[in-house]
């Protein structure tokens, strides 16, 4: 192993100063595989948008959540819980802009955002909404969200606790594109416990209720919903406190892989570009007076070759992505 390695990138006397990567046909091998990566992993995928036939899709609410939760653990912040119904409701907000041609927090017919949370059930006490159109690679969907304040300011806000999110394919001005939705909220705390007041308590009890509806009362900070009985001797008191069913989503190594491809693409790009550049540096130094210059211009030529495709991989992937600004609508609703 340790030969190999000496004769494959190390100039002496036993390669007679040739190391054997930098040859002609050992880098036209380099970027053959480099075509074969690029095209199957990339190109496939994007251009031909293999994700929106049947296949794996590039934007996965799995990874998507994922890299939402790194972003937080960066800002020292406790993950997001994936909850069922936020899921659902980012899928139905994604679904409706796909199925009707938009790309707004409101929709045409007049929707808010909070709709699709309330109409799955979801009481909540702070919620905010990203929105994304035309992104080919997860990755790219986070950080243009954290390169944008406001985006930025939903996924690592404190008051968080839960996300869903959601992706639907549709037309958007004449072009199939994809829509993402991904929504941050904070559930309203449910109680359920049952306090029996006491006879001499009763008086005490009807007082501090006086003025409020006894069937029911909403603070209206959220804080909790509390559901009261008419109080006499034999009557308990109720308090209830919501309870959501969560999922826990952990996308799997081949989802993280497909549902990036030019992230993907791109860290295999560099690590060849750097055992190329590496290979260079110690062709040119360790023996200067031998070295070949047909084998420095073929490193050359390829370290070329992988920066263009970097270039035109970054192009594709974001030449049409776009973000819409971004909405906290708990103060515009609660």
């Amino acid at each position: 192993m340790i030969s190999w390695l000496k004769n494959t990138f190390i100039p002496h006397e036993g390669n007679e100063h040739r190391p054997h990567f930098l040859g002609k046909e050992n880098l036209r091998n380099v970027v053959l595989i480099i075509i074969l990566l690029e095209t199957s992993t990339f190109l496939i995928p994007t251009l031909i948008q293999i994700n929106r036939t049947g296949g794996m899709a590039a934007v996965l609410p799995a990874v998507l959540s994922n890299l939402t939760n790194e972003e937080r653990q960066d800002e020292n912040l406790k993950f997001l819980t994936v909850n069922k119904n936020l899921n659902k409701a980012a899928e139905m907000k994604a679904e409706d802009m796909a199925i009707n041609g938009y790309f707004a927090h409101t929709s045409p017919t007049g929707k808010t955002p909070w709709y699709w949370i309330e109409k799955v059930g979801y009481k909540y006490q702070y919620a905010g909404e990203n929105l994304a159109i035309n992104f080919n690679d997860s990755k790219d969907v986070t950080d243009a969200w954290m390169n944008s304040p406001t985006h930025k300011a939903n996924i690592v806000k404190g008051t968080y606790t839960e996300m869903g999110t959601g992706v639907a394919v549709g037309m958007y001005e004449g072009q199939e594109t994809t829509f993402v939705a991904q929504v941050y909220a904070n559930p309203m705390p449910k109680v359920f416990e049952q306090v029996v007041p006491k006879k001499t308590d009763t008086k005490k009890i009807q007082s501090d209720i006086v003025g409020v509806n006894k069937e029911t009362s909403k603070d209206i900070l959220g804080e909790e919903t509390v559901a009261v009985n008419p109080i006499n001797e034999t009557t308990p008191l109720v308090v209830e406190k919501t309870t959501n069913t969560i999922s826990t989503q952990k996308p799997t190594f081949f989802q993280k892989i497909f549902s990036s491809p030019r992230n993907t693409i791109n860290k295999i790009l560099f690590s060849i570009f750097g055992i190329i550049v590496v290979s260079l540096l110690l062709n040119i130094f360790i023996k200067i007076k031998h070295h070949h210059a047909d084998l420095i211009t073929n490193g050359l030529i390829t370290l070329a070759i992988i920066l263009a495709i970097v270039v035109t991989n970054n192009y594709l992937s974001k030449s049409k992505m776009v973000i819409i600004e971004s909405i906290d609508y708990s103060s515009l609703h609660i």
